[in-house]
């Protein structure tokens, strides 16, 4: 965690701060990172930037950033060069307009980096907070579980972590009143207008205290594929930000991504291992399967001997439809049996939930491990059941395996802790008491059973 002063300061002293004017010649890979840390991470950015600029930008890979900074106005656009980070050119905008968290400031710096930057391949990477798939309320929401004596952590891991607090919304401070500033006033009347209208929990502005809603991502990856990549989805889309590998977030990217990097627990304020991240993606033969799982293992690298709550994951998206099939026939399949048994299905899902893999997030889970459980409480019942006499039991439990078998076989690569052991790459939201309001507007729960599951679940 520690960083290098001589290093950093020489970093700086190289910036050349001439915009570029011309395009580059065609590489392998083209890679964006849409930096929001207008925030409690900035200094951390730099850092990262200081890890891409050891390997630079070569003839297979080009790194490009666009960053949004503390008390810094405007959209900073940057190639990372070997020892240098070179200003490609900085665009005035209104911050009240333009603060990093909109669909087309997303879609137009990756314009930006494809017309400019032209490759064979893409990857964008969104660099900032995330609180998975739910849409929170600034001042609304506290997701993390800070006593958890089963996951073994600690209390000043969650409170002094910068990438997982956020003020407002991950830790409390005092309500905002008209008796402060004029400024502040307007940003609380504009969060008001925001949270009744929009929803999302990533790239995350704490000045303007806004961020990317659901909508607004798939809005923008949508038109990345179509206007921008010519109907080609991206290579590889990566989330360097907390909890946002999710079933629910692969779904959303599906259509738009071919391979997703993210992380089903919370991460460390330095986040991915950015130097062996632009190493892996430099090498001549880089896909985005190789490079997927050169992340996760580089994330395993940096973390393994550090904490005990790590993951990454490496997904396939283009296996989320299968996956999304076969939960929906576990479900109807499950209230086939339910409709036999109802105490004892309700049951068996319920000490499921108790005992799955968890995160620090109390309503995500690992959907694998959930399904495991399920199954071995399934086996446990008595030959003499109700489901057992209407062979419904062997159709679910066959159902749950074929499952299990898509999930492992759409895993490229996963990494977990030993907190973790059971993480095995996707999460999914299952809450036991109140479905957050914004759950049911996501693609996933539309277009699946998992929505009605959840909400059946909880009335009991």
């Amino acid at each position: 965690m520690k960083i290098c002063a001589v290093k950093y300061y020489v970093f700086l002293s190289l910036c050349v701060l001439t915009a570029i004017g011309t395009v580059t010649a065609k590489s392998n890979w083209t890679m964006l990172v849409f930096v929001q840390a207008n925030n409690n991470l900035s200094s951390f950015a730099m850092q990262n930037f200081n890890d891409m600029a050891m390997v630079g930008s070569t003839p297979n890979l080009t790194t490009v950033v666009q960053w949004y900074q503390p008390d810094k106005p405007g959209i900073w656009r940057y190639k990372i060069e070997l020892g240098r980070m070179v200003l490609d050119e900085c665009i005035a905008v209104d911050p009240t307009q333009s603060d990093g968290t909109t669909t087309n400031e997303l879609v137009d710096a990756m314009r930006w980096a494809v017309n400019k930057y032209p490759a064979n391949q893409y990857s964008l990477v969104l660099w900032n907070h995330g609180i998975g798939i739910l849409d929170p309320i600034w001042g609304k929401m506290r997701p993390w579980q800070v006593h958890q004596p089963r996951l073994g952590f600690a209390q000043e891991i969650i409170r002094d972590n910068p990438r997982i607090q956020l003020a407002g919304l991950t830790m409390d401070e005092p309500l905002l009143t008209e008796s402060i500033t004029e400024n502040t006033v307007t940003v609380t009347c504009s969060l008001l207008d925001y949270v009744i209208s929009d929803t999302r929990g990533i790239l995350f502005n704490e000045q303007s205290r806004r961020y990317m809603h659901n909508a607004g991502l798939l809005s923008a990856l949508n038109t990345i594929k179509t206007d921008v990549l010519k109907n080609n989805k991206l290579d590889l889309l990566g989330m360097d930000a907390c909890l946002m590998a999710m079933l629910e977030v692969g779904y959303l990217a599906k259509d738009t991504a071919k391979v997703l990097v993210a992380s089903q627990e919370v991460e460390l304020a330095r986040g991915w291992n950015w130097f062996e991240v632009v190493t892996a993606m430099n090498k001549p033969d880089a896909t985005p399967v190789s490079i997927g799982e050169g992340i996760v293992s580089s994330f395993e690298k940096l973390y393994c001997n550090r904490i005990p709550f790590y993951t990454q994951s490496a997904i396939n998206l283009e296996g989320m439809d299968q996956i999304r099939e076969s939960i929906d026939t576990v479900i109807s399949l499950y209230n086939e049996c339910k409709a036999l048994d109802k105490k004892s299905m309700l049951d068996l899902v319920r000490k499921a939930r108790r005992t799955c893999q968890q995160f620090s997030s109390p309503h995500y889970v690992d959907l694998h491990s959930f399904l495991t459980d399920m199954q071995l409480n399934l086996q446990a019942l008595p030959k003499t059941h109700a489901v057992n006499r209407s062979q419904g039991l062997v159709a679910l439990q066959n159902a749950i395996s074929l499952c299990k078998n898509h999930l492992e076989s759409n895993i490229i690569a996963n990494v977990a802790g030993k907190n973790l052991v059971r993480a095995r790459g996707l999460s999914i939201y299952f809450p036991t008491n109140r479905m957050d309001e914004s759950y049911p507007l996501t693609n996933f729960a539309q277009e699946s059973q998992w929505h009605n599951f959840i909400k059946d679940f909880i009335k009991g």
